[in-house]
């Protein structure tokens, strides 16, 4: 009799990865069913291709006793007997790609969700969901999720109401927006329905677990440190497992391996240790820098950490915590952000460093998020108040910032024009340096651009005729008594000098006191008039 050798296979398929030593088929079956849940998940939020924070790795060995889902150093690692899964082990799966995916949900609401989610099996291009669950969770609100998602007439609109309450939109306009009915009458529906509740077949993805997925033989050694590394969640097999690490593969898989082991024995500091031999994962360089006292090679670590990974809220958090620069401990958790989006205290966080940093609409958003991530009561109102003092601030920021614009403008302003009076001055210092002064006595004649006068009369001022369309002839008597007429265009533009020409005006007709006068004329027009003693 001979026995069969031992053999491992992997297969990929999304962020899941199955190493199996038993039957291959079984094990495409399942990524299938894995991936249908995503996809399910993902079309129930209104979210393209969900993805948990790390790759889930399911180890699929005969006889193991099944674990459940822990995160080591680079993977959120699963243990299994036989290819399949329990309800439990999906809704797992299922929380893992909310809790990095999804904006905050209402607790009993979530449950809900991954209640009638968990039950999904797959068979090739077709889903199967809604098997009713234990009776301890067949709560109210998952009456309603059974019966919308299970409803040919409502699955279509669940994104709708999910998404907008994922945003922040209140329960009430969230399911008017998604089923254009309200609370009261979904329910009503749902409790009626409730006594012919059944598991439900549709169409989903066109996957086909054969034709898609394709297995890769791996070696033995490979394939027994991923089964040491799945057994590091069960404590009863923590120490074999921490043996198999040293000794198989890799020197760097074997340090990843102690390392994990370490860590979910709480021994963090041993973990650091082992991390710092093979910094080559995001995760290994948190462990080392959670182990390091230097503060200068934490926040290298993390930083190394960080540019592998952005989105990785832990070692954000904890970079944050020892960065001096406002702005660069804001910009780290901010990057992570979008994957603790679930997280108040998280985003209380990001907005604490953004005041810090003076970004004050910054500080707004992040005070909203964390308010939409809260559902407790008291906390949701303290957070809401830290909102509106952000919103405060931002708005002081505004105005400060307008009237330093405005400051800076007049100022610049006054710049120009204090430039120009220099430039002026200098001409006139230059101008004044060239010039040749005048003779003692000699007559400066008052300056003047406009038409010239070609004659000149002197006599007395005797009558105005005040004439259509503005105009006006002046009548001067001569000194020989002959009266000489001469017509102005627009009396107010008759240029007037000599004593009291400020005050001086006309009135039409004979003047009750002629003044003398001495006009320059051209043509019979009065261009210029002087007024004499």
């Amino acid at each position: 009799m001979h026995l069969r050798a031992e053999t491992w296979q992997k297969i990929n398929g999304g962020p899941f990865e199955i190493y199996t030593s038993g039957d291959v088929k079984a094990a495409k079956v399942l990524l299938g069913t894995l991936e249908q849940m995503r996809g399910q998940l993902g079309d129930l939020l209104g979210i393209t291709e969900p993805k948990p924070l790390w790759p889930v790795r399911i180890v699929v060995a005969g006889g193991q006793r099944g674990g459940k889902l822990t995160l080591t150093t680079s993977v959120y690692s699963l243990l299994l007997g036989d290819a399949a899964m329990s309800r439990q082990q999906k809704r797992q799966v299922l929380s893992l790609l909310l809790s990095t995916n999804a904006g905050p949900l209402e607790p009993s609401l979530e449950d809900a969700v991954l209640t009638v989610l968990s039950t999904l099996d797959a068979e090739r291009v077709r889903v199967t969901v809604g098997a009713l669950p234990a009776v301890a969770q067949q709560t109210q609100d998952w009456v309603l999720m059974e019966y919308l998602i299970t409803n040919d007439l409502y699955r279509g609109r669940v994104r709708v109401f999910l998404s907008n309450l994922m945003k922040g939109t209140d329960k009430a306009t969230a399911l008017r927006n998604g089923f254009e009915k309200d609370e009261e009458a979904l329910r009503g529906e749902a409790a009626t329905a409730r006594g012919s509740f059944a598991a439900v077949t549709y169409s989903a993805r066109p996957i086909l677990p054969e034709r898609d997925y394709r297995a890769r033989e791996i070696e033995v050694e490979t394939g027994r440190l991923q089964l040491a590394i799945a057994q590091l969640s069960d404590a009863n097999l923590r120490d074999g497992a921490r043996r198999v690490c040293s000794a198989k593969s890799t020197e760097v898989e074997a340090q990843e391996c102690v390392a994990a082991a370490y860590a979910l024995a709480g021994k963090a500091n041993l973990a650091a240790l082992e991390a710092e031999k093979a910094l080559s994962l995001p995760r290994m360089l948190y462990f080392a820098a959670v182990g390091q006292a230097d503060r200068l090679k934490h926040q290298q670590h993390l930083f190394t950490a960080l540019q592998l990974k952005p989105v990785y809220p832990e070692a954000a958090f904890a970079f944050a915590s020892k960065e001096n620069d406002p702005v660069k401990a804001h910009k780290a958790l901010k990057d992570a952000a979008g994957a603790a989006l679930r997280d108040s205290k998280y985003q209380g966080q990001v907005a604490k460093w953004a005041q810090a940093a003076g970004l004050y609409v910054e500080e707004a958003k992040a005070w909203a998020a964390a308010e939409r991530a809260a559902f407790d009561p008291v906390e949701k109102a303290a957070l809401g108040q830290l909102r509106l003092g952000a919103q405060d601030r931002r708005y002081e920021a505004e105005a400060e910032a307008r009237r330093e614009a405005e400051a800076a403008r007049v100022k610049d302003i006054e710049r120009v024009r204090q430039e120009s009076l220099r430039r002026v001055r200098e001409a006139e210092a230059r101008a004044r340096g060239t010039m040749t002064p005048l003779a003692a006595g000699t007559k400066v004649e008052q300056w003047w651009d406009g038409e010239q006068a070609t004659a000149s009369v002197t006599g007395k001022l005797v009558r105005v005729d005040c004439m259509g369309g503005g105009k006006a002839r002046m009548a001067i008597q001569d000194e020989s008594g002959k009266v000489l007429l001469y017509d102005v265009e627009n009396p107010s533009k008759l240029v007037l000098s000599g004593a009291g020409a400020e005050t001086f005006s006309f009135a039409c007709g004979v003047q009750k006191q002629p003044r003398k006068v001495k006009a320059g004329t051209k043509e019979k027009r009065m261009l210029t008039m002087e007024l004499l003693p």
